[in-house]
């Protein structure tokens, strides 16, 4: 499976809208919004994509896409529970070394930086031990 294929995929799974060089979201009882421009699509990864659409700041997508093999993308299905799936289908991200599991939803909530860089060492140092 190539990288294309998988933002192919991400931009399906969010029913994203193709308009005027542009990618939108237009879900009911909410405003049409642009989410990215075909030429970020070009240049940038899956991470890069997957952190804009659930509208990630720049700092928290350096930092997973430097330690993302530390972590096992997941999204939960109500009979089964967590089921690992590809980083484009992705809904959290689960830490391997300390088990925990963080929610794209959680991430959002964090917009102090410091607070971040605070997640951050927690995290490292459980790979640490």
């Amino acid at each position: 499976m190539n990288r294309v294929d998988d933002k192919e995929r991400l931009i399906h799974k969010y029913g994203l809208l193709h308009e005027d060089n542009a990618w939108y979201s237009d879900k009911e009882n909410s405003h049409k919004h642009l989410i990215f421009k075909d030429a970020f699509v070009e240049r940038t990864d899956v991470i890069g994509l997957l952190f804009r659409v659930n509208k990630l700041c720049m700092a928290k997508v350096k930092y997973f896409r430097g330690n993302i093999d530390k972590f096992e993308p997941l999204r939960y299905d109500y009979k089964k529970g967590f089921i690992a799936v590809p980083l484009w289908d992705a809904d959290f991200l689960k830490h391997r070394a300390s088990g925990y599991i963080l929610d794209f939803r959680y991430l959002q909530t964090i917009t102090v930086y410091e607070n971040f860089l605070a997640l951050c060492r927690e995290l490292e140092g459980y790979e640490e031990k």
